[in-house]
């Protein structure tokens, strides 16, 4: 019986696949999951995100013109496996909400006038696409200023195509709607 000639190459890398899919992942328990809320002020130009829809008048913005969009996914209160924070900042002077995992980011921002915003508090989100996580987009508008962060692709593209806005970055990944585990 003939065999068909292998590469070492070929095994030692189908091993090494096989030895990454059986290594465990470590999860947060999507039980602990929150939604995380959109809203958006059309006169403001900005959107800004929370798992504490209260949030927005105890936060001392204006409860009036804010409008609840959506739920973006789910996020966690406290720091789970694998998760890191998803830093919030914001600048009253180009009223814009920014939100980033990025520590880089977070200095550059507060160099150009974002304050972290703790209020309510900091959430945590994947750094990369584990455990059936979904990417967040994140998109800036110019024109309004303004950080615009979404899970869908479909809305993602309409935001790009029709409300001028530009692809910056996946920011992080979080639960989908209806995650069990």
């Amino acid at each position: 019986m003939k065999f068909p000639t292998i590469l070492l190459s070929t095994v030692i890398a189908a091993c090494c696949q096989c030895a990454m899919a059986l290594k465990p992942r470590t999860c947060g328990a999507p039980a602990d999951a929150v939604p995380f809320y959109r809203a958006y002020n059309s006169p403001r130009i900005d959107h800004w995100y929370t798992y504490d829809v209260n949030a927005l008048v105890s936060n001392g913005f204006n409860p009036q013109g804010w409008l609840l969009q959506n739920v973006l996914g789910l996020v966690f209160l406290t720091e789970e496996e694998g998760t890191a924070p998803l830093f919030h900042l914001y600048n009253s002077v180009v009223t814009d909400n920014f939100y980033t995992m990025n520590t880089s980011e977070v200095t550059a921002a507060q160099q150009n006038g974002y304050l972290i915003n703790t209020n309510p508090v900091t959430v945590y989100i994947y750094p990369t696409q584990v455990c059936g996580s979904v990417p967040v987009y994140r998109l800036y508008s110019a024109t309004g200023t303004d950080n615009f962060y979404t899970t869908s692709e479909s809305e993602r593209l309409d935001f790009i195509t029709n409300e001028g806005y530009t692809d910056v970055e996946i920011t992080g990944y979080v639960l989908p709607l209806g995650c069990t585990g």
